[in-house]
């Protein structure tokens, strides 16, 4: 059997179960295959692991006619045709494990970079040259008995829930599922909307999956909610938040600051965006470390390696309705 790979990886880690299969990637270390390779690629492979910036639309998959399973290497999946794979009956998966710790702990660094002015400090010092602090200074917040607006309570809302509980903070969160079990364990309270937490939060963490529903889910009514003195952090995908909307926020003072990792119009950025000095940006890089990128490849391959090899649906099959 064979699995293609729009991107090259290192295998090493990996042998026992690469070596059952066939691996065609490109030949150049970290190099990608452009969507034509791909398409002339995948007539000929059993399984094909994507990234998130290659996009896997219906007439890749319907190029795939030997297609088993195709994997994306995130926890997210809205570069997946998940719809089309699912009409051929193809299982996805994804990576929902290997990311919950690195996002939750990139999601607490731009919490503390906005919230104690980091990157604020560092650029004018840099400039400067030069220590000085106001006296009684308004602008930052301190984290503790302050409370954590936790949007998306999954895996790493829950984990970050955790994180946050070592600083004092007090959790709130909303979710279309309640879990009262997670509650009890992590000590967060439900919210009933997100207008209730939204109300309610010193900083807001956004943790949904992208869908048409969550489009733009933050908005200018929904900021007008925030107190004047909240952050916004958002590290789960661009255009959960409406971008301008959020600069209107900043220009007008209707919160305090923002923290991104992700941004509506990826891989560009809108150059307004870099004249807030309030404003926390970093290059959708949560789990950009080698190690990181070598663990969700390795649950990758062992999901396939369970499909094909040893006829059994792993935990990270996203289409798991084709299996009824």
């Amino acid at each position: 059997m064979r699995i293609g790979m729009s991107h090259n990886f290192p295998l090493d880690r990996y042998g026992g179960i690469a070596g059952r299969f066939g691996i065609a990637a490109p030949a150049e270390p970290l190099a990608s295959f452009s969507r034509q390779e791909i398409l002339d690629l995948i007539p000929s492979c059993d399984a094909f692991i994507f990234i998130a910036d290659t996009r896997c639309d219906r007439e890749i998959i319907e190029a795939g006619k030997a297609l088993k399973a195709i994997g994306n290497l995130g926890s997210g999946f809205d570069n997946i045709d998940v719809a089309a794979a699912t009409e051929r009956g193809i299982p996805v998966l994804n990576t929902p494990s290997a990311v919950v710790a690195p996002t939750a702990e990139m999601t607490m660094a731009l919490i503390l970079s906005i919230s104690r002015s980091v990157v604020r400090y560092d650029r004018n010092l840099r400039k400067s040259l030069h220590c000085k602090g106001d006296l009684l200074l308004e602008r930052d917040m301190c984290l503790q008995g302050k409370t954590l607006g936790i949007i998306g309570f999954g895996r790493i809302g829950r984990r970050l829930a955790h994180l946050a509980s070592a600083f004092d903070m007090r959790i709130i969160y909303y979710d279309p599922f309640r879990s009262e079990e997670a509650e009890k364990a992590i000590g967060a309270v439900y919210c009933s909307t997100p207008e209730e937490l939204l109300r309610t939060a010193d900083v807001v963490s956004l943790h949904l999956p992208y869908s048409k529903e969550n489009h733009h889910f933050m908005n200018r009514e929904r900021f007008s909610l925030m107190k004047r003195t909240a952050y916004l952090v958002n590290a789960s995908r661009g255009p959960i938040v409406e971008e301008e909307a959020l600069i209107w926020a900043l220009e007008n003072d209707v919160i305090r600051g923002a923290a991104l990792d992700v941004h509506e119009h990826e891989p560009d950025l809108n150059k307004r965006m870099t004249e807030f000095e309030n404003v926390v940006l970093t290059p959708h890089i949560c789990t950009n470390m080698a190690e990181i990128r070598l663990n969700m490849l390795g649950e990758l391959l062992e999901g396939i390696d369970s499909l094909l090899m040893r006829d059994t649906v792993p935990r990270n099959v996203v289409n798991r309705g084709i299996y009824a």
